[in-house]
């Protein structure tokens, strides 16, 4: 597999940070007196997949930075920073960075939370129109790297009737996963929102009926244990609950900008006081 793809933008938060290590620090790489260190690379690879062969991934990590430091070096000692094309190239990275950030800035400068009946308010203005997300599905899931214990699992829920409590119990004993898994258990989720980066287990979800018997599934070197539970119809008005944590967010979109928005007025009304804007 080629990896490159993978690191370009994961060598940008390296680069920025090639200093001299002080004592305690340690570093997979030098050029010159610029570092690449350990703390950088193993933040850029827990972004990879964990499938991937972590010791080549490093390896190949390295190869590419080395290879970008030695040219961004090179680039400095021929000048280019002062070079008439690259300089206004730095110059409109420059401003397209800062505007960006004042941006961020205004967005997340309140720290106000959207209110249950915000919430409430929301859906029963818009539940007509919620179907739009599509089906909605309850799923049990239970995931693990040991075989044996997903195994164990399954038979004490074949033995049992299967309830959320004791697939709880299951998931708090066994899982790798258990805040998230846990969290799923508790509500109905838009079913083109599971799994979006497990594709056997999307496609499992799309072609399973609900009200089927927990299964065992290996996805490479995790087990999954699955059950649909229930699916909502594709027209159905989701529940208050179901969409909960989706409402929550649209508004909190609408909060950030109406400040954006609030921010840029009252720039503009103060530049105009001042007579600091011409049109012709």
């Amino acid at each position: 597999m080629d990896y490159r793809l993978w690191f370009a933008p994961l060598l940008l938060i390296s680069l920025a940070n090639c200093q001299s290590p002080d004592s305690t620090e340690t570093f997979a790489a030098r050029v010159g007196s610029a570092y690449l260190f350990d703390v950088d690379m193993e933040a850029s690879l827990s972004h990879l997949s964990s499938d991937l062969d972590k010791t080549k991934a490093r390896k190949q990590l390295i190869e590419q930075w080395i290879n970008q430091e030695l040219l961004y070096q090179e680039a400095l000692k021929r000048g280019l920073p002062v070079r008439e094309d690259i300089k206004e190239r730095l110059d409109q990275s420059a401003r397209e960075v800062l505007i960006e950030g004042i941006i961020f800035d205004y967005q997340n400068q309140t720290d106000m939370e959207v209110t249950p009946v915000e919430i409430a308010t929301y859906y029963e203005k818009n539940r007509e129109y919620l179907h739009f997300l599509g089906s909605f599905v309850k799923v049990r899931h239970l995931s693990s790297s040991h075989q044996d214990s997903l195994e164990l699992a399954l038979e004490i829920l074949q033995q049992r009737p299967v309830t959320d409590s004791l697939f709880a119990l299951l998931i708090e004993r066994f899982s790798s996963s258990a805040t998230r898994e846990l969290e799923m258990l508790r509500n109905y989720f838009p079913e083109t929102a599971l799994f979006q980066d497990e594709p056997i287990l999307r496609q499992y979800i799309q072609t399973t009926q609900a009200g089927g018997l927990p299964e065992l599934l290996t996805v490479d070197s995790t087990y999954h244990l699955i059950q649909i539970v229930n699916r909502s119809l594709p027209d159905t008005t989701p529940e208050l609950l179901w969409v909960q944590d989706f409402i929550r967010e649209q508004l909190m979109i609408q909060n950030r900008n109406r400040i954006y928005v609030q921010s840029v007025h009252a720039l503009r009304a103060q530049a105009e006081f001042r007579e600091d804007i011409e049109i012709r």
